[in-house]
């Protein structure tokens, strides 16, 4: 075996040349939010009131559907439990039930800006440790440092990326702790 004997001074020039752009890859990326978009409504609503809420925001103008009463409800519950918990690493928690979440999203089914993910459904009821407090992360995007508030990683919960085109990357999920609830030990 012959080894190549052209250095490389960085990580980026080698990869670069190892990788090509698929000409296909802006559509990918829209075909794989639209199925992640689908998918969360169906399951977290059901097919019926899915498709009912993806009809009424396509062919209703704006200014209607600003009148109908949200899906998700957080305008409300949000002003009234902030969902300060508190919780160190170590600790026992449940995951609330899925109705119990939703009542503390947005219409874009967001929590404080921190978006229920598609795939996260499957922990609910279920208990776990506390992993790690999240203090600050930073965007793979643009490297830009944002502070965390409330949110908790929680050991042994992954993305299992199936929702995301069988990505295996196996990121952690960020778990906000209004949609935790503290468990006792015995």
């Amino acid at each position: 075996m012959e080894i190549n004997q052209e250095s490389c001074h960085g990580m980026f020039e080698c990869l670069e040349r190892g990788s090509r752009k698929n000409i296909l890859s802006p559509l990918l990326r829209i075909h794989q939010k639209l199925r992640s978009y689908l998918v969360w409504w169906v399951e977290n609503l059901g097919w019926r009131a899915a498709v009912k809420h993806i009809l009424t925001r396509v062919f209703r103008p704006s200014s209607h559907v600003k009148n109908q009463p949200l899906l998700c409800r957080a305008n409300v519950n949000q002003q009234s439990y902030n969902g300060v918990l508190g919780l160190q690493p170590g600790e026992l928690v449940e995951v609330k039930s899925v109705e119990e979440i939703m009542q503390t999203l947005d219409s874009n089914r967001r929590n404080k800006g921190l978006r229920w993910m598609t795939g996260m459904r499957k922990y609910c009821g279920k208990r776990y440790r506390v992993l790690k407090r999240l203090q600050r992360i930073m965007l793979e995007d643009t490297g830009e440092l944002r502070n965390m508030k409330n949110t908790v990683l929680l050991d042994g919960v992954f993305c299992d990326g199936k929702e995301f085109g069988s990505c295996d990357r196996c990121c952690f999920h960020f778990w906000r702790e209004a949609w935790l609830r503290r468990v006792s030990e015995s």
